[in-house]
């Protein structure tokens, strides 16, 4: 917590999608992990559903829905469905060259790791900023990089000596590609999703403003502060729904939200 004085006011600090943004700590009575949440039939876009929150329930507010993007869930999930399409694409790639050679006919399917759906992703994903929480996933990510161009590289391999008419031979090494380096796949592309499913672990921020209260995911909460009013932008650029910050040590910007953008997303009725 950076020091108090006359001309800082006090926030929380949080993190949602790409954002950092700030809530006057006046607003914020506790934080926690997101608990059970509990869909609610027809609720609008930004409202994922209810919480229990200490016996109260509470409305849960989901800040990147309400501003366009996609909740944190979602885009793990939508990740964990990538991962299991790129997984069936090798099942079925191994399969198409083996019925390739079998039926004499040309494969077709890209030879160049860098050039199948999984290769194009991964080369993009690994060149992105990352979050610290996305560690071990990169981690996971990176050991398929050996396997996955073995792969490829038999295709040159089993198709040479199926033109050489040894289709035993190509055959035989297809069906070790397959036990091995396909098979060590498949186990990265599960420890893949297994450490996506656990590190999705959002936060709470509980809310009240009188007898009006509600819960906020937050993807992390950093810390509280207080923001010097001269580092607090005055022009209206965020117009009713927040305005542009700095904090006092890094000079990173923050848009502080505002109360009635607030709970008019989070505790009306």
């Amino acid at each position: 917590m950076t020091p108090a004085s006359k001309n800082a006011l006090p926030f929380v600090l949080f993190e949602a999608g790409k954002g950092l943004y700030a809530v006057s700590a006046g607003f914020v009575r506790e934080i926690l992990l997101l608990p059970v949440v509990v869909r609610v039939p027809n609720a609008p876009p930004g409202i994922r559903g209810v919480v229990n929150v200490r016996g109260r329930v509470l409305k849960l507010v989901d800040l990147r829905v309400v501003l366009g993007a996609a909740s944190a869930r979602s885009e793990v999930d939508g990740l964990i469905q990538l991962l299991q399409e790129r997984e069936q694409d090798h099942r079925n790639w191994l399969t198409e060259l083996d019925a390739c050679v079998r039926e004499r006919r040309p494969f077709k399917l890209a030879r160049d790791p860098h050039k199948c759906k999984f290769g194009l992703w991964y080369d993009q994903y690994r060149n992105q900023e990352q979050s610290i929480q996305a560690v071990f996933f990169r981690m996971a990510l990176r050991k398929m990089e050996g396997p996955h161009r073995i792969i490829h590289a038999c295709a040159d391999d089993v198709l040479n000596l199926a033109q050489s008419g040894d289709f035993e031979q190509a055959l035989g090494l297809l069906q070790k590609r397959q036990n091995c380096e396909l098979a060590a796949m498949v186990k990265l592309f599960e420890e893949s999703r297994g450490i996506l499913k656990d590190s999705c672990r959002e936060f709470v921020i509980v809310l009240a403003n009188g007898a009006k209260e509600f819960a906020m995911c937050a993807d992390s909460v950093q810390s509280v502060e207080h923001i010097p009013i001269e580092n607090i932008e005055t022009d209206g650029i965020g117009g009713t729904n927040w305005q542009v910050a700095q904090r006092a040590k890094t000079r990173q910007t923050v848009l502080l939200l505002k109360a009635g953008f607030l709970f008019a997303n989070g505790a009306a009725n």
